[in-house]
């Protein structure tokens, strides 16, 4: 069956984001000292961020050379073993890559656990709803508290709905 405009559009669009999240960052060239040595000397905003891995209880990124990014077990890497043009961190190169690859992984696990978190949420929030609407209303003070704890439960699922955005700082410069 014939792809619609739309179908096509999308399509490109994603080949397009592909291809650009593969292509080299355009500052690549003029980094004259590598990542791993600057942050030697200027590392008052990264120890920062390792207190917050810490209180997440997470392991710190070690940066003692300028090797570029890579999984822990290599299982990210097999991803496309049959192709070589999905290597999963095309596009990172060096201490730098390393760096910018952990910050999109970052983002993206973020992601990722906030959707459980809102997902367990949402099932929970639901099932006391049910919870509320199958008892038994015959007292006055049970109903008055039952509507109440409803109101309250929906506001909550409609706040669940909704996207947090969060603004952090341009790291990667690839289409300029």
């Amino acid at each position: 069956m014939a792809k619609s405009a739309l179908e096509r559009k999308h399509d490109q669009i994603r080949r397009d984001k592909e291809r650009l999240r593969r292509s080299d960052d355009l500052a690549y060239p003029y980094l004259s000292t590598p990542f791993f040595e600057w942050l030697k000397i200027r590392e008052d905003d990264w120890q920062n961020a390792l207190v917050h891995l810490d209180a997440c209880q997470m392991p710190h990124p070690q940066f003692d050379d300028d090797r570029g990014p890579q999984s822990i077990d290599g299982e990210v890497e097999l991803l496309g073993w049959d192709d070589p043009s999905k290597d999963y961190f095309s596009g990172y190169k060096g201490s730098i890559g390393r760096a910018e690859a952990l910050v999109n992984e970052l983002i993206a696990a973020a992601s990722n656990f906030a959707l459980s978190i809102n997902e367990y949420k949402k099932e929970m929030l639901k099932k006391k709803k049910s919870e509320i609407e199958n008892s038994d209303l015959s007292d006055p003070a049970m109903r008055s508290k039952a509507f109440e704890d409803a109101a309250k439960i929906d506001a909550m699922l409609k706040q669940l709905d909704k996207m947090r955005r969060v603004n952090i700082y341009e790291f990667q410069l690839k289409n300029i």
